[in-house]
């Protein structure tokens, strides 16, 4: 319902896709091909949007192609918003959905998290919770990893074996904790709980 109040349908599906890969950008046929808007809907929209300084365009070869304009003084607030609405948040908050009753937390980490991410990067996914298996979660990633367009990297762990990775402090759950997140089931609250004081050592 935000999203339907807040844009056009044409206006979501070209947000959501340029915000899908950030430094990437998109020349008018991928839009059109990628999003189902026709020739005139693609540009009116790409034309408003870049006339108002939220995305940047430079040609390569023969082409032009348009991506998110990082310089704009409203791209943190609408980049949030895109992936929450209807974007990275909303299609992977879908997607696990049905598994809320046994996660805890989930959240992306890694390039996507800080906006650094490549042509190629896949979405890395930690989650943790019990009573859930990579089978159960493999067979809710294909079609999130179709609506992004990006392979998604699920790294599952149960709370006991989360606690004492931490214990052990291995270097790649630490990295993951201090580095940037993007929540998709829970927050940072939760995160502590399912930690419990191995969190509360690290933070202090």
């Amino acid at each position: 319902m935000i999203a339907q109040a807040l844009f056009t349908p044409a206006q979501q599906k070209l947000l959501g896709l340029l915000f899908v890969r950030v430094n990437q950008g998109f020349h008018l046929n991928e839009i059109m091909r990628l999003t189902g808007l026709g020739s005139a809907s693609a540009q009116r929209e790409l034309k408003r949007l870049h006339e108002s300084g939220v995305i940047t365009s430079e040609r390569i070869g023969n082409v032009r192609r348009f991506k998110p304009n990082k310089d704009c003084i409203v791209f943190g607030e609408l980049s949030g918003l895109v992936k929450k609405t209807f974007g990275l948040v909303s299609v992977l908050n879908s997607a696990l959905a049905p598994l809320q009753h046994v996660l805890n937390v989930a959240f992306v980490y890694g390039a996507t998290a800080k906006e650094q991410e490549g042509m190629d990067t896949a979405v890395e996914l930690l989650l943790i919770g019990d009573n859930t298996s990579y089978g159960e979660l493999l067979s809710r990633l294909p079609v999130a990893e179709r609506l992004l367009r990006r392979k998604i990297n699920p790294n599952l762990y149960s709370i006991p074996d989360f606690k004492r990775r931490l214990r052990e402090q291995q270097p790649f759950i630490l990295q993951v904790i201090r580095e940037q997140k993007i929540y998709v089931l829970g927050d940072e609250t939760d995160l502590e709980k399912v930690s419990g004081e191995e969190y509360n050592q690290l933070s202090e």
